[in-house]
């Protein structure tokens, strides 16, 4: 994959297909290869970016003298963005969705589209009052932070497959992939910090773009209620749900989403 480097910062990423630019920001225990199917149905009609992360990939990681902001997170993105040609089409998955929002919010009227998958941004359930889905959060903040702080990767990685996937998904996963999480699990420590910072929907006010919200109708209550915070905030939005996803809908259900995507980017 091509890298660029920007004030000391590398950014590897994914460059496929011909066309308008869509810009594709993965979830967290990722990374941008979460996006091959999409990538596939895109390449005839769009050129795709999807850049990895940071500390994921070749992508410089967090250097953790202080806690990471969402800010920090968008340059990622934005550095990218600064290469590409506009209008730009973002889709964000979970924390990426996060990062996608930021990204729009500064980039204003260079985007054009803005889809986001479930925002994983326990900060805003803090900041709209949303006490109960909030305590749900902070739960599993405090043992990311413990775990993390602790390097107990693989007792963090149950921690975050269960909560996300379901209770029991861990049990079911094969050994190979228990491995393969737990080594992808180290950058979630810092996404945590910087998702839980309390803020509210109106540090958003940036974005311009025609915005598509989804979500499955199985997701936990603290990702639930964020669409709901993003959607009570920006009612011009157009909000979708998909009848038995849960919060890793982009993977477990990517045809029908897939397909909801394409007809969202052909939107003029």
């Amino acid at each position: 994959m091509p890298t660029l480097d920007r004030s000391g910062l590398t950014v590897d990423y994914l460059a496929d297909g011909a066309g308008p630019s869509v810009v594709l920001i993965h979830s967290s225990v990722s990374g941008n290869r979460q996006w091959k199917r999409l990538v596939e149905a895109l390449r005839p009609a769009y050129r795709c970016f999807a850049p990895n992360l940071r500390g994921y990939g070749s992508t410089s990681p967090w250097p953790g003298q202080r806690k990471q902001t969402l800010d920090d997170a968008a340059d990622v993105a934005l550095a990218l963005c600064d290469t590409v040609p506009g209008p730009i089409r973002l889709i964000g998955h979970s924390w990426g969705a996060s990062v996608a929002l930021a990204v729009a919010s500064k980039l204003g009227t260079a985007v054009s589209h803005l889809a986001l998958y479930e925002p994983a941004m326990a900060g805003l359930l803090a900041g709209h009052g949303r006490a109960e889905a909030s305590a749900e959060s902070m739960r599993i903040y405090a043992a990311v932070q413990e775990l993390g702080d602790a390097g107990r990767w693989m007792e963090l990685a149950e921690v975050f497959t269960d909560y996300f996937n379901g209770v029991g998904a861990w049990a079911t996963t094969p050994p190979e992939r228990k491995q393969i999480i737990a080594s992808q699990i180290p950058p979630n420590r810092h996404e945590w910090d910087a998702g839980s910072h309390p803020r509210t929907a109106q540090s958003f006010e940036g974005v311009t773009a025609r915005t598509l919200i989804l979500r499955g109708s199985q997701t936990p209550l603290a990702l639930k209620e964020t669409v709901d915070v993003l959607c009570e905030a920006f009612p011009h939005w157009t909000m979708r749900e998909f009848d038995g996803a849960g919060h890793m809908g982009p993977l477990t259900h990517s045809a029908i989403i897939n397909a909801e995507l394409q007809s969202f980017l052909a939107l003029r």
